[in-house]
C-alpha cells in the first residue's frame, strides 16, 4: 500500500467521521423529543435534560407510589449546616453528591427528598418530605402518553382537515407550477425572460408584507373560516421556486420531442400532458415533497384564516397542550412526533426522486 492509498483511507475516515458527528448533532433534538414523550407528567424539564425516561418511586410499607422529586435537604459537609435546594442543583441522585448554587459548589449528603404525587388527581397536592433511602429510580416509559395526547387534541378530526388541505394543495401545486413552467420553457414570446425574472423576484418579497392584503382579498371572497385560503392559491401557480424547478428541468429535455409530437398531430397541451409531465417524475417528487411538508406543517395560515375548532389542522391542535402558565411537554412531544411521522416517511420514500430532481433541475439555465 503506497502513500497515496494510505492518505485516501484517512481522508475517507475523516469525511465519514465528520458526517457521522453532524448526523448525531442533527438527531439530538429528535432523540430528546422521543425521550420527553415517554416521561411522566411534570418530569420533562423539572430535573434538567435527561435522555432516559426515569421514574421516581416512593417505597413505603410495601407500597410503591410514583412521585415527582422537587428538591432535597442536603447537609453541607464543609460548613456543617443543612440547606434545602432544588433538584436541578444536584449533580446526580447519589446519597453523596455535589450541589451547584449561584454562590458556589460544595459536596454534601442528601438526607431527604421533597416530592409530590405524579398522578393527575394529585397535581395540586401538597409536597412532602421522604427519607433518601425510600426513593427508588427506574426506567419507566409511559407509552400511554401517545394515546392520551391524541385523544386530548381530537387527532382524527384534525387529521381529516389536514389531509384534505395537504392533498388538494400538493396536487394543485404540482399541476399549476408545471403548467406555468411549461410555458416559460417551451414557448417563445415577447417579454418571456422579463416575466420570468419578475416571477423569480417575487421570492424576495417576505410573506409578512402580503399577509394583510391577501387576508382582505379572502375576506371579500367570504373565505375566512373555510379551508379554501389554505389550498386554493396552490392551483394558481403562485410558488415561484417550484416553477423555477420545473422550468429548469424542462430545459434539459430536447425540443425534438415537441417537434415529433406536433408532426403526429399533438396540441401544445397534449405535449405537456402526455410527454413532458410523465418525464418529470423526479422534479414532481421534489416539488411534491416540498409542498406536502409545507402544507402539512403549516401553522401561520390556519392560525390566520380558521376560527372554528372543528376546522383546525394538526399544527393548531398541538397548541392545546400549551397553557397560559404551563406546557404539557410529555403530551406535546408525543403528539408532535406522531404529526411529524408522515413528513419523515414521505421524505424517505421519495428520497431517490428528490435527490435526482434537485440535481437535474440545475443542469441547464
Amino acid at each position: 500500500m503506497n502513500r497515496h492509498q494510505v492518505l485516501g483511507i484517512f481522508e475517507r475516515i475523516a469525511i465519514h467521521g465528520v458526517l457521522v458527528a453532524a448526523a448525531l448533532v442533527m438527531l439530538t433534538p429528535l432523540v430528546w423529543m422521543i425521550s420527553t414523550s415517554l416521561k411522566a407528567s411534570g418530569h420533562s424539564l423539572s430535573r434538567g435534560i435527561e435522555w432516559l425516561p426515569w421514574e421516581d418511586i416512593y417505597v413505603s410499607d410495601a407500597l410503591k407510589t410514583p412521585v415527582i422529586v422537587l428538591g432535597a435537604r442536603v447537609r453541607n459537609e464543609e460548613a456543617g449546616n443543612t440547606i434545602e435546594v432544588g433538584i436541578a442543583s444536584l449533580r446526580d441522585r447519589r446519597r453523596r453528591t455535589e450541589v451547584s448554587l449561584p454562590e458556589g459548589r460544595f459536596s454534601g449528603e442528601v438526607l431527604e427528598y421533597r416530592v409530590r404525587n405524579v398522578s393527575e388527581a394529585d397535581q395540586t397536592a401538597e409536597a412532602f418530605w421522604i427519607p433518601c433511602d425510600q426513593l427508588e429510580r427506574r426506567i419507566g416509559p409511559r407509552w400511554s402518553n401517545y394515546s392520551e395526547a391524541l385523544v386530548k387534541m381530537r387527532f382524527f378530526s384534525l387529521l381529516a382537515n389536514t389531509v384534505a388541505i395537504t392533498f388538494l394543495g400538493t396536487l394543485g401545486t404540482v399541476l399549476s407550477c408545471s403548467l406555468v413552467a411549461y410555458g416559460f420553457a417551451r414557448f417563445r414570446f415577447p417579454g418571456r425572460e422579463t416575466l420570468f425574472m419578475v416571477l423569480l423576484s417575487s421570492m424576495m418579497l417576505p410573506p409578512v408584507v402580503t399577509m394583510i392584503p391577501v387576508y382582505l382579498i379572502f375576506r371579500d371572497l367570504h373565505w375566512i373560516d373555510t379551508l379554501l385560503p389554505l389550498f386554493a392559491p396552490a392551483w394558481l401557480g403562485t410558488n415561484a421556486f417550484n416553477v423555477f424547478l420545473f422550468r429548469q428541468f424542462y430545459m434539459t429535455l430536447p425540443f425534438d420531442l415537441d417537434d415529433a409530437a406536433r408532426i403526429d398531430g399533438c396540441s401544445s397541451f397534449r405535449i405537456y400532458w402526455s410527454i413532458l409531465l410523465p418525464l418529470s417524475k423526479p422534479v414532481m417528487a421534489t416539488v411534491g415533497i416540498f409542498s406536502f411538508t409545507g402544507l402539512w406543517l403549516d401553522f401561520m395560515g390556519p392560525l390566520i384564516y380558521l376560527n372554528s375548532i372543528e376546522k383546525f389542522t394538526l399544527s393548531l391542535g398541538l397548541y392545546i397542550f400549551k397553557g397560559p402558565y404551563t406546557v404539557q411537554w410529555d403530551y406535546l412531544m408525543a403528539a408532535t412526533l406522531v404529526v411529524s411521522l408522515p413528513c419523515i416517511v414521505i421524505f424517505f420514500l421519495g428520497q431517490r426522486f428528490f435527490i435526482q430532481g434537485t440535481v437535474l433541475s440545475g443542469l441547464k439555465a
